[in-house]
């Protein structure tokens, strides 16, 4: 049975921006004549940093819950609310937590045995009851 594992994913945007429109008002100065606008405006580029997402995602290991995060991240997209076109230009896998460990049968059994010994400690499972489950759990597993 897959853990939990809680994914910090981190992004930066880039854009250009290149003014489009003319100067104006000069022309309409007292003496200004053959007015001529010839502005060529130069393109700005903009990075920024910033984006973060949060994430959980189901898996055997950190190794593959990291595959999975990656491959969520890969099909990530931005989308604008503003007059700006940005596209992600880099982002990565900042923090991967386990929040729930993976089951295996080496935790199950760790956790039977823990409850069986509580039961018995509590009067819930007498001796024999106990003893048991534990050759049972001893048979079934390696």
């Amino acid at each position: 049975m897959p853990g939990k594992y809680r994914i910090e994913g981190v992004f930066t945007l880039n854009s250009e921006i290149e003014p489009e429109g003319r100067l104006g008002g000069v022309e309409d100065a007292e003496g200004v004549t053959d007015y001529e606008d010839s502005s060529s405006w130069d393109t700005a580029s903009f990075t920024v940093e910033g984006g973060t997402v949060d994430f959980t995602v189901e898996a055997n290991s950190e190794d593959e819950a990291r595959d999975l995060a990656q491959a969520a991240l890969d099909g990530a997209y931005f989308s604008e609310y503003g007059g700006f076109a940005w596209e992600i230009s880099d982002y990565s896998i900042s923090n991967i937590e386990c929040i729930e460990e993976p089951w295996d049968m080496e935790r199950a059994l760790t956790v039977i045995r823990a409850f069986l010994t509580r039961m018995r400690e509590m009067g819930g499972v007498n001796a024999e009851e106990e003893e048991a489950f534990r050759f049972f759990l001893d048979e079934i597993t390696p």
